[in-house]
């Protein structure tokens, strides 16, 4: 297969790492000859995974080493089974435990820090350089984020090469629609739309991840982008409606991060009047995410359960075992932007588990939008909603399978995993032969 497939150098920020959640470019490229599929990324942790064996890792912990001591060696090539020494492997902790403190406290400063490092420390390497001399990508995959140093790095990538290259959106990683009231939130998203717009523009084609974003997107660069979310192999797999269970059991699996454990708060309290006179609905949250104690007590009650982390191989089987999975984005002012333009794949995931699909978010957001415009779940679009939809779907719990068998459907429809392959195949493959 490898000579009908040109070789792809992907640009990213995470290490690909099978079984871990962070599996977009995983399931992209699933079906990609290995031999023909390289990456770069910027974290300190190693990549483990069966999809690719070339890899060259610039670590972020070196990049702010290099400030005080430029002779620091910030990027270096590693595979599957490089063993780290024991400096790399506290190097790798410190930066995850520096990234979940980022994340849970959503920190605009350190935000900004980070791009401060990225601007004074050391990346542009021999080292680097050698790497895209020997990978010889005839095309370059290029995700947007939301930093300003990975797109001043892919755009360093593709002056350095001169190969074609394609970007890859999954969510707002450019509009001033996301932002509060933080003003640095504005200053940093100025210098990332300049850095943004310079990767699209030297880009020949764009893929996104939802309907919603190709229309504000393709309107925003003048452009024909192309919808690739991750695909679901349906081989194999057929719908089969189960019984639904007493009490009815209701799942989520995900973070609580940016708002969205107050709607899963606002279920849980809307559960006390369901469950009034006898437990009718429960609701079983797995998250990695450690809340505060205020926070669980807003969760741990009427049938509602934190029930922690749980490996990634098993949410599928815990997705199985429920009647309704969960779908949260937060309601409030500061956050129901958040996800506007995004595509969770978790609700890929839910699709395919053929599971009646509840969720709560404005219906402005891209997965709210989807799920509405193919009628394929219960949708509270405000808080008031919630009740109003829970106590339909405990009073009729022939809706729950209906609409199990609609979600089924609307997966094998949009996200087929064959189509997917072939028009990330095709759009690559057709890149290379203009140029």
């Amino acid at each position: 297969m490898s000579e009908y497939l040109p070789k792809v150098l992907v640009v990213s920020t995470n290490a690909w790492r099978d079984n871990t959640g962070i599996n977009t470019l995983i399931e992209l490229f699933k079906k990609w000859d290995k031999d023909k599929l390289a990456q770069i990324y910027t974290r300190s942790v190693l990549p483990k995974t069966k999809i690719c064996d070339e890899f060259f890792q610039i670590s972020e912990n070196k990049v702010i080493r290099s400030i005080i001591r430029r002779k620091t060696i910030t990027g270096k090539v590693v595979n599957n089974e490089t063993i780290l020494e024991e400096a790399d492997t506290k190097a790798s902790d410190d930066e995850a435990r520096l990234y979940n403190k980022a994340r849970t406290k959503n920190s605009w400063m350190m935000a900004v820090l980070r791009e401060i490092v990225w601007k004074l420390g050391k990346w542009k390497t021999k080292e680097l350089d050698g790497f895209l001399n020997s990978c010889n990508p005839d095309v370059l995959f290029l995700p947007i984020y939301p930093t300003v140093y990975m797109g001043v790095l892919q755009n360093y990538i593709i002056r350095k090469t001169k190969k074609p290259a394609v970007c890859f959106i999954g969510d707002d990683n450019y509009t001033y629609k996301t932002g509060g009231i933080n003003p640095i939130f504005y200053i940093h998203r100025f210098f990332l739309r300049k850095a943004v717009k310079k990767v699209v523009k030297a880009c020949s084609k764009m893929f996104v991840m939802a309907p919603k974003q190709k229309e504000e997107y393709d309107k925003i660069f003048g452009v024909d982008s192309i919808v690739l979310t991750k695909g679901i192999d349906y081989s194999g797999i057929v719908y089969e409606e189960k019984p639904v269970s007493q009490p009815i059991k209701m799942v989520y699996t995900g973070k609580l991060i940016i708002g969205r454990w107050k709607s899963l708060a606002s279920i849980a309290k809307v559960l006390g009047k369901i469950n009034k006179d006898s437990v009718k609905m429960t609701l079983d949250i797995y998250t990695t995410d450690k809340p505060k104690l205020s926070v669980s007590k807003k969760l741990n009650i009427n049938g509602s359960q934190i029930r922690g982390s749980v490996p990634f191989k098993e949410v599928a089987g815990i997705q199985a075992a429920s009647d309704i999975v969960v779908f949260v984005e937060s309601l409030d002012w500061r956050y129901r932007n958040a996800a506007r333009l995004s595509f969770s794949t978790k609700l890929t995931d839910y699709l395919k588990s053929g599971k009646c699909i509840f969720a709560v978010g404005d219906k402005d957001i891209a997965p709210i939008d989807y799920l509405i415009k193919n009628e394929c779940a219960f949708i509270a679009t405000k808080y008031i909603d919630i009740e109003k939809q829970l106590t339909l779907l405990t009073g009729n719990p022939n809706m729950i399978g209906k609409f199990g068998r609609k979600s089924f459907e609307c997966g094998k429809k949009n996200h087929n995993q064959v189509d997917t392959v072939s028009k990330l195949t095709d759009a690559i493959r057709e890149l290379c032969e203009n140029e």
